[in-house]
């Protein structure tokens, strides 16, 4: 996956001499000659699909207010996390074996469930959507989920749009695999979830397989009602630990940068309270412009235990 926001192939004198010949700058999402991330829509390219992310930029923000109207870096991070290596990754093939991507179709019930607090922009939703599962993406009621709302409907119609035309041009042998990863609007919607009240009467009666957690753990007065929520929406553990043989845990799998504002505390409320581990993914494979000696981004999975 790659985001082309920032698009690099910026030319150099077009001279004989090495030293000034025409050059391809390598791609890089912080773009040193041009800055996309303050603009009010941004080109990612996932999977192969190109997305068209609209951001609110006429609102002030600042850390208690309309963070979901940009997209965070930390979403970036996750969306290329779930393409490019959810399906291989450890935790995930242990903890979710019987389920599979990429499903039959008009077999949603064997999709990967996906839920994501916190959507925002919607990038990190409709990333998981792309990879085959079925999503849910939430965000607090309001102009908040208006937002969210705009950006997963009006690209699962530019996604339909491209997977149709990718159909008719490309079928051949060896794209089969990947075409059989129909994506269907059903299979993504938009839900307006407040973390401190419990949904009375939710359309989603049956838990989740994952839950995505981007960039959502800075507001530490609210730590104890995020755990209530994924506990909420969660197969039960009771259920799991009784019969060894169907087992159904819901993992947390997540990321968040340290900006000093007590994020890490979150992990201690979510042990205590909601019975849940952390396991730490190896960030190696994040790039170097993500991560500095001041801050690093993090990305972790919670498991839940007896």
């Amino acid at each position: 996956m790659s985001d082309i926001s920032h698009p690099q192939h910026f030319s150099g004198s077009t001279s004989t001499n090495k030293n000034t010949s025409t050059e391809i700058v390598l791609w890089k999402y912080d773009n040193p000659y041009a800055n996309y991330k303050h603009d009010p829509e941004r080109i990612f390219l996932i999977n192969g699909y190109t997305l068209q992310i609209y951001q609110k930029l006429n609102d002030i923000i600042s850390i208690t207010q309309n963070t979901g109207n940009i997209v965070w870096d930390g979403a970036y991070i996750l969306s290329k996390f779930i393409i490019d290596h959810l399906l291989n990754d450890f935790t995930f093939r242990e903890n979710v074996h019987d389920i599979k991507a990429t499903a039959p179709r008009n077999s949603v019930q064997k999709k990967i469930r996906f839920l994501e607090l916190g959507s925002g922009c919607g990038l990190v939703g409709l990333s998981a959507w792309i990879l085959g599962g079925y999503v849910v993406c939430s965000e607090l009621p309001g102009e908040e989920f208006e937002h969210t709302k705009l950006n997963i409907e009006s690209n699962v119609q530019l996604i339909l749009h491209q997977q149709e035309e990718r159909f008719k041009s490309e079928f051949n042998p060896k794209n089969e695999s990947e075409l059989n990863i129909r994506l269907r609007k059903d299979d993504i919607t938009a839900y307006p979830l407040n973390w401190e009240e419990l949904p009375q009467d939710s359309p989603y009666s049956s838990p989740f397989d994952i839950i995505l957690a981007s960039e959502i753990l800075y507001l530490p007065h609210l730590h104890k009602s995020l755990v209530k929520i994924i506990k909420y929406f969660s197969h039960s553990i009771s259920d799991n630990f009784k019969d060894k043989k169907e087992k159904r845990k819901t993992l947390v799998l997540g990321i968040y940068k340290d900006r000093g504002l007590g994020e890490p505390a979150f992990f201690d409320i979510a042990n205590k309270f909601g019975k849940m581990k952390v396991i730490w993914i190896n960030n190696n494979w994040i790039i170097k412009e993500f991560n500095n000696y001041f801050q690093e981004y993090k990305m972790f999975w919670l498991i839940p235990f007896e």
